[in-house]
C-alpha cells in the first residue's frame, strides 16, 4: 500500500476529507464530512513519508496510518529539536490571544437573533458588529479572518479563558454557525455563565443558557459552563471536584462503539454526566418540552 492510499482509508475512517495539497513534516488542515466541517481536520504525513496521522478535530477522532494500512502506528523519524521553530509557534500564540482579548473587548453587550432562535430572546451576549475591522492585517489576523464563518450580520463571540487568559473565541452567526479562533488554544478553555455551588459543564453557548434556566427553576445554586466541544467539556469537567456533565445526545459514531460523541467522552470523563434522552442536547429539549421537563432530567443529579 502507497501512503496516499493508506492515508485516504485513514480519513474515510474518521470522517475526513483528504487534504488536497499535502506537504510532508507538517499539518496540512482539511474538512470534516459533517456539518460546519470547514477546515475542521488536519492530516499529518511524517517527514520521511510512510506513516502519519489524521486528526477530526470536531470528534477528537485520531487515526495513525502507514505503508502498512491504516491504523498501523509507525513512529515518526527521530528529529533534532528546533528552538527556532518553537520560538515561532510561541510568538504566534501570543499574538493568537492578543488578537481573541481584542475580539472579546471589542464586543457589546446585547441581544442577539441567534440566541432568541434558542429560546433566550433577552439574553445579553458578547456581540462584534464588524470583525474585520477588529483583526488586524498581520498573516496570523488574516488567516484567522478567513476561517470565521461568513455574515453580513453581527457575529455572537463567546471567549473561551484558561484561567484569567482569553486563549480562544467562538463566532456564531444568526444562522447557527459556528467557528472557533484558528489557532487559539481551546484545550481546557470555558466560558462561565454563572456561578454557584455546583458545578456543570456543557458544550454550547445555548445548552449551557438551557441547563442555567433548569437549575434556577429546582432551586439549585449552580456555576454553568460552556466548554465548545465534547472532549473539552470533559477535560474542564474532570479538572473540577464534583463537576457534572449536561452532555449532548449525538448520532452514535462506529469508532466510539457505537455511542455518540457526547456519552463517549462523558464516559471517558469519569464525572457523573446526563444528557437528553431524544437526540439533541438540552436547549433542544428546551425549546420542544419547555425548562420543567429539561430541569426534571436534571433533577435526579444532586450535589454530592
Amino acid at each position: 500500500m502507497n501512503i496516499q492510499d493508506a492515508m485516504n482509508d485513514a480519513c474515510r475512517s474518521i470522517g475526513i476529507k483528504p487534504p488536497k495539497s499535502l506537504r510532508y513534516g507538517q499539518w496540512n488542515r482539511t474538512d470534516t464530512l459533517a456539518k460546519n466541517g470547514k477546515q475542521d481536520a488536519s492530516v499529518l504525513i511524517f517527514g520521511d513519508g510512510v506513516a502519519g496521522i489524521a486528526k477530526n478535530w470536531q470528534t477528537m477522532q485520531e487515526q495513525y496510518f502507514s505503508i502498512r494500512g491504516a491504523g498501523e502506528y509507525v513512529a515518526p523519524p527521530p528529529r533534532q529539536r528546533d528552538y527556532e521553530a518553537e520560538r515561532r509557534a510561541a510568538e504566534r500564540q501570543r499574538e493568537v490571544e492578543e488578537i481573541c482579548l481584542k475580539v472579546v473587548r471589542s464586543c457589546e453587550a446585547e441581544t442577539h437573533p441567534y440566541l432568541e432562535r434558542k429560546g433566550f430572546p433577552n439574553e445579553l451576549g458578547l456581540v462584534l458588529h464588524d470583525v474585520a475591522g477588529v483583526i488586524p492585517d498581520t498573516d496570523v489576523g488574516r488567516a484567522m479572518l478567513k476561517y470565521l464563518p461568513k455574515s453580513d450580520a453581527p457575529l455572537l463571540i463567546v471567549p473561551g479563558r484558561v484561567g484569567k487568559i482569553v486563549t480562544t473565541f467562538q463566532a456564531i452567526t444568526i444562522d447557527g454557525d459556528k467557528k472557533n479562533a484558528l489557532h487559539g488554544k481551546m484545550d481546557g478553555a470555558f466560558h462561565r455563565i454563572a456561578t454557584g455551588r455546583e458545578t456543570w459543564v456543557c458544550e454550547g453557548i445555548a445548552t449551557a443558557l438551557a441547563v442555567r434556566a433548569a437549575l434556577s427553576l429546582l432551586g439549585r445554586s449552580a456555576t454553568v459552563l460552556s466548554a465548545f466541544s465534547a472532549s473539552n467539556a470533559a477535560k474542564v469537567a474532570g479538572s473540577i471536584r464534583g463537576a457534572v456533565i449536561a452532555t449532548d445526545n449525538d448520532k452514535p459514531v462506529e469508532a466510539f462503539g457505537g455511542l455518540g460523541t457526547g456519552e463517549y467522552w462523558s464516559r471517558k470523563s469519569g464525572c457523573r454526566w446526563v444528557m437528553p434522552p431524544e437526540r439533541g442536547d438540552f436547549d433542544d429539549m428546551y425549546l420542544s418540552e419547555g425548562v420543567r421537563a429539561v430541569a426534571l432530567k436534571l433533577r435526579g443529579l444532586a450535589p454530592p
